[in-house]
């Protein structure tokens, strides 16, 4: 009777212990932001500015959120600023935005200088990763 009841504890603590490791191992599924690049370096006022952004995914998420924001005027203000909703399946995504820059001069509040593009992934409000380029405008 005793070595029944010890065989049936071993067994549910050997299904409890499969369990916790299968819940552990599949985990919550993460995105990271492997690049961001542009087409150039140095932009001048007006131009199209050319992003891409590489994402990898190591499951499936649904309802992501790809943000895009740059060249802060001096107000504070982003010129460049972008939303993309996303459903990730594993693997890489890559994504590729175009953004007209706007004109450089001091009165608009954008001089001539080193501005960046910051690109963050957010999944249900929480923030999974962040990435910026740097790149030079002139007038």
């Amino acid at each position: 009777m005793r070595r029944d009841l010890l065989i049936v504890a071993a067994a549910i603590l050997v299904v409890v212990a499969v369990a916790a490791v299968g819940c552990l191992s599949s985990g919550t599924a993460r995105a990271d932001i492997l690049s961001v690049t542009t087409d150039k370096d140095l932009y001048h006022s007006n131009e199209v500015m050319k992003i891409s952004i590489d994402v990898t995914s190591s499951g499936k998420l649904d309802n992501t959120l790809l943000k895009i924001e740059g060249i802060e005027d001096r107000y504070g203000n982003y010129r460049l600023t972008r939303e993309i909703a996303a459903n990730l399946s594993p693997g890489t995504t890559q994504f590729s935005e175009e953004f007209r820059l706007p004109a450089c001069s001091h009165c608009a509040g954008l001089d001539a200088g080193t501005y960046f593009v910051n690109v963050t992934i957010e999944k249900d409000g929480m923030i999974m990763d962040m990435a910026s380029r740097q790149v030079q405008i002139e007038q």
